[in-house]
């Protein structure tokens, strides 16, 4: 009797993989129930100020540590966090109370830093929200790894640099937190919808917040999800620091959950809202391959579960997902052209 259930989902499960292969979109389209709701929610924009934890004893060590809560920053990384209270920083954020939230990350590092910063901006009891989605991307088998050795650094990025080109299914080996790049999506999106949620419920609040987390997790989230994505600017970066975002190096972001997010600025250097035609194509074509990919996780997730009612609403909104993908992709890359052209 229960063999006879299971069969039909089996199959769709099947159809979605191989839709997955072709397939895109980077957010989960919502259940119907949702769509109102997120309807409501598009009328406004929020800005979120992605900031990088202050140096830890781990970077000091060279020390790849991915689960919380993780070694404390440094005498170093507390000069660093106090900086951003520094109007003579070209970087300083603004009085405490100006945001209308302030989040940090499981980890002592995140913590710490917010800490230091509100100490020195004269707010230290104002509060910190801790939300666990913005932790680090776990590191799996190479937990506690030495970051000189260019092998850890290599075996350490691929996965997530993978995610970035849109294939979310490259694994990172040995993690049940981040076993692939859809996993890792999902966490972080989740942390960063609770702040656009808690943003848009206090109409008296300021649209501006800031988060503490680390530079994988800025780096990587953001280049999968924005509309403007700046390789170059990453790049650099990485060459100057050796890491996608160096200490206290900010990142800043506008827009909402439903119609997407734009990037503002890398480490204090501005980014174009509308990009150039490669750019735009890109993520035309990274948004249609990764839709399946997506759906077909959440279906294998559900089946996991056990529920039969998760399952089938799985399986409805994976479908429905794959479809849009492929009726939108025409029109998006259409758009791109005649966008770039001037038209």
């Amino acid at each position: 009797m229960q063999r006879s259930v299971i069969r039909p989902w089996t199959t769709a499960t099947v159809a979605l993989l191989g839709a997955g292969a072709i397939a895109a979109g980077p957010v989960a389209t919502p259940l119907a129930s949702a769509v109102s709701v997120q309807i409501l929610l598009a009328a406004q924009d929020i800005t979120i100020d992605l900031i990088r934890h202050a140096q830890s004893e781990d970077n000091a060590g060279h020390v790849l540590g991915t689960i919380p809560p993780g070694a404390p920053i440094t005498s170093v990384g507390v000069e660093q966090a106090q900086y951003l209270a520094d109007p003579a920083n070209p970087q300083h954020l603004a009085d405490p109370s100006y945001y209308a939230g302030i989040y940090a990350s499981e980890f002592l590092r995140t913590q710490q830093t917010a800490a230091e910063w509100l100490g020195a901006a004269g707010a230290p009891d104002t509060s910190v929200s801790i939300l666990g989605g913005l932790n680090e991307i776990n590191a799996g088998w190479l937990e506690d790894g030495d970051l000189s050795s260019l092998l850890v650094q290599v075996g350490y990025a691929f996965a997530p640099l993978m995610w970035t080109m849109g294939s979310f299914w490259v694994p990172m080996l040995g993690s049940d937190i981040d076993p692939n790049g859809v996993a890792f999506n999902d966490r972080v999106t989740d942390a960063i919808q609770t702040i656009y949620g808690n943003t848009i419920g206090d109409p008296d609040s300021s649209d501006s917040n800031v988060a503490f987390a680390h530079a994988g997790t800025i780096a990587i989230w953001t280049l999968m999800n924005v509309r403007n994505p700046d390789f170059g600017l990453v790049l650099e970066e990485m060459l100057d620091t050796r890491s996608p975002l160096a200490n206290t190096g900010q990142v800043v972001i506008e827009g909402n959950p439903t119609d997407g997010w734009t990037l503002v600025s890398w480490n204090g250097t501005e980014v174009s809202a509308t990009p150039d035609l490669f750019t735009s194509l890109f993520v035309d074509w990274r948004d249609f391959t990764t839709a399946g990919q997506i759906a077909t996780w959440h279906v294998i997730e559900a089946f996991e579960g056990g529920d039969h009612a998760e399952i089938l609403a799985a399986m409805e909104t994976g479908f429905d997902q794959v479809v849009n993908a492929f009726v939108a992709f025409p029109q998006d890359v259409f758009d791109s052209i005649t966008s770039a052209l001037g038209c």
